[in-house]
């Protein structure tokens, strides 16, 4: 059981990576403050230090350790467990595969998908796994009744494409779609598409390919994904039909991950000869990859399967040409504090 904010500050990753069973963190042990009058809650920046504002995170979790033990009205155990899925959120985003840390993509079209993708992925995965920290740290004891609050359902624009997306992903390759999205979200920003499309890959093509042309595939199927995800960058958290598209951007980019699926499967059935003469080692090979159009790049997923072009998204001010480092927030433009009274996070 964590028994003090300070043991919580200091154990944050390696807590986060129980839970979630990862590979590692790439946290660099350092968290800093947030200035009062900051309007972002809370971010992670690519040298991997956290920070938090002091009214949303900071100050519940002291009060919570100071607190301890004691009851509590609903609106206080609310405001704790909202500063806990603040911290998980971030520390989420900071997990990462064997031989990996952060990393992000340079192209600012690419990134847009990105960042729907990464920030999608990692609310879906804090909400689904916020519980199981807090049993991990035995918050239930300090703060009796913490399970039961309620906190901000982050990024409500990106969620609805990342669970149809889920959804149909784990339909189709036998798993829950939780799995679906724990697989995703202990890696880092750029293989997080990668691990969806090896899913995909595994299941429809892994006895096709040659293993010398297994990698390309992968890409092919991730990039695929990218435009309907891309398009869901500037959806509205507050506009019901936005809402639906979303969930509709979802379901576009698992059929356009299919569609690209079964383009390799008929290049290589009817070139099993050539498949076997590659996996019998002579040589590397790549199928025929066609140009990404980007001429789509605004479009809606009620486009169908192929709406927006080949993009992906990447960290805020993480676009080609930046001069500004790049950084995740736990939220995205909407989640800013207001000028004045206490912060809350919008529902975006």
């Amino acid at each position: 059981m964590i028994t003090s904010f300070a043991e919580l500050m200091r154990l944050q990753a390696d807590l986060t990576v129980a839970v979630m069973r990862a590979h590692h963190s790439a946290w660099n042990n350092r968290y800093r403050v947030l200035p009062r009058g900051d309007d972002q809650v809370s971010k992670v920046t690519w040298d991997g230090t956290i920070l938090y504002h002091p009214q949303d995170v900071i100050e519940p979790l002291q009060d919570m350790f100071d607190r301890a033990y004691l009851q509590h009205d609903d609106e206080t155990l609310d405001r704790y467990r909202e500063a806990l899925r603040t911290l998980f959120h971030e520390n989420i985003h900071l997990l990462a595969g064997p031989g990996t840390s952060l990393a992000f993509p340079l192209d600012a079209y690419e990134g847009r998908a990105y960042k729907v993708f990464e920030e999608g992925v990692t609310e879906r995965a804090t909400q689904n796994e916020l519980d199981n920290f807090i049993d991990e740290l035995g918050l239930e004891q300090i703060a009796p009744g913490i399970r039961k609050g309620q906190s901000v359902q982050a990024y409500a624009a990106y969620t609805p494409a990342v669970d149809a997306f889920s959804t149909a992903v784990g339909a189709d390759v036998g798993l829950e779609p939780a799995e679906v999205i724990h697989r995703i979200a202990v890696v880092n920003t750029a293989e997080k598409f990668k691990v969806a499309a090896e899913l995909l890959y595994t299941k429809h093509l892994s006895q096709l390919v040659p293993e010398t042309a297994r990698a390309d595939a992968i890409s092919r199927i991730a990039e695929a994904m990218h435009g309907p995800f891309a398009a869901v960058y500037d959806y509205d958290k507050n506009d019901p039909s936005d809402l639906r598209m979303a969930g509709l951007a979802g379901r576009s980019a698992f059929r356009s991950a299919t569609a690209e699926i079964q383009t390799i499967a008929e290049h290589w059935a009817g070139n099993q000869d050539l498949r076997r003469a590659l996996d019998a080692g002579l040589g590397p090979t790549t199928t025929p990859h066609r140009t990404p159009d980007r001429t789509q790049q605004g479009s809606r997923a009620s486009d169908g399967p192929h709406s927006g072009g080949q993009g992906s998204d990447g960290p805020e001010q993480g676009g080609q040409g930046s001069t500004q480092p790049p950084s995740w927030s736990s939220a995205p433009g909407g989640h800013r504090r207001s000028a004045s009274g206490p912060a809350r996070l919008s529902r975006d």
